[in-house]
């Protein structure tokens, strides 16, 4: 009897210290099993898909090296648009109708500068219109005739000057409006004028002006 319950305590004891190496491996292998299950997954890349005609050997943006643009402003640049270039005439733009207003030697000694208004003189008295033609024209002695300017403006006048800077003639034509104000650049080349706009005020509201008007 002492022996058989003596077996039995054993084969308990047994029991007992398997299960718990059994609980022990079994939370650390599933642990240890879960650490190096996860470190196995394969890790997922995006690939990125190249476009039609992209160098895959190329930079990248902001790899690329940025220009030197120091003068490249002046490179192959077209004429500027803001010129025109009034050619020579054999004959004068302005008829028997216009009104001579002013007109003055240029500075080289041969022909002249001329200004014209569409408004009519009656006994030595311009009669001015709310708008009217203005007319600077410029002969050059030999039968040549360059109509610098032709506009119509309404309310205003048109004056002009010569000068000369490094050996050159410049002849600047001043449009005054109530609205504003705009100065016409012209420099005589071996091809005609130039013509430049080099000031314009835009639109204003002239409220006072000591340029004195034709009479």
């Amino acid at each position: 009897m002492r022996k058989s319950v003596k077996i039995i305590s054993v084969v308990l004891a047994a029991c007992v210290i398997a299960g718990g190496s059994y609980l022990g491996g079994y939370k650390g292998g599933y642990k240890s099993g879960q650490d190096s299950h996860m470190s196995a997954m394969p890790k997922k890349t995006i690939d990125i898909p190249q476009q039609a005609g992209e160098d895959e050997n190329a930079p990248k943006p902001e790899e690329a090296a940025p220009k030197d643009t120091v003068g490249a402003e002046n490179e192959n640049l077209p004429p500027s648009a803001d010129i025109r270039i009034i050619k020579k005439q054999d004959e004068s733009s302005a008829d028997s109708s216009w009104t001579n207003l002013e007109h003055s030697y240029n500075p080289e000694g041969t022909g002249t500068v001329t200004l014209y208004t569409s408004a009519q003189k009656i006994d030595n008295e311009i009669i001015w219109d709310d708008s009217q033609k203005w007319m600077v024209e410029v002969t050059d002695g030999n039968g040549g005739y360059y109509t610098l300017y032709d506009q119509n403006i309404s309310n205003g006048s048109v004056y002009y000057d010569v000068f000369q800077k490094d050996k050159k003639t410049f002849i600047n034509v001043y449009t005054m409006s109530g609205t504003g104000t705009t100065i016409k650049q012209y420099t005589q080349t071996e091809n005609g004028f130039e013509e430049k706009e080099v000031y314009n005020s835009g639109t204003v509201n002239r409220v006072n002006s000591t340029v004195p008007s034709y009479e």
